[in-house]
């Protein structure tokens, strides 16, 4: 039987990534960062290890990375009142892509705030807990 892991994305800056996904968005540092010679350096972070985002930095000489014609977002659910988290990230200068609204079923407010690296996060609400708006 298969079970969803994780999600692995190259960033530009690991500290700079790892600042943003914890002190930021509240997920934890699980491990690392691992720095492999003539490979890369590696960090995890989330709530826990049954669902987590593998950072990357990729030590090869290249480009900065930039957001794939294929890549669409990361997501994560947030605890609290969504505006005022996204309030929060505002005042701290997180860039936000698209204020709280709800989703396109109108089951639960949503909002994209930006990562470091330019990928999209979709901040939700926990399922069955919508705000009245």
């Amino acid at each position: 039987m298969s079970r969803y892991l994780h999600t692995s994305i190259f960033v530009n800056d690991m500290d700079e990534s790892i600042e943003f996904y914890t002190k930021k968005l509240g997920l934890k540092l699980l491990d690392g960062p691992f720095h492999y010679p003539g490979n890369a350096d590696m960090a995890f972070v989330g709530h826990d290890w049954n669902a987590y985002i593998e950072l990357v930095f990729d030590l090869e000489e290249h480009p900065p990375y930039q957001i794939g014609n294929r890549y669409e977002h990361l997501a994560l659910e947030v605890e609290g009142d969504l505006a005022q988290i996204v309030e929060d990230l505002r005042g701290r200068g997180v860039t936000i892509l698209k204020d709280v609204k709800k989703s396109p079923g109108g089951g639960r407010s949503i909002a994209f705030v930006e990562d470091p690296n330019g990928i999209p996060v979709e901040l939700l609400e926990p399922r069955g807990e919508s705000l009245q708006r």
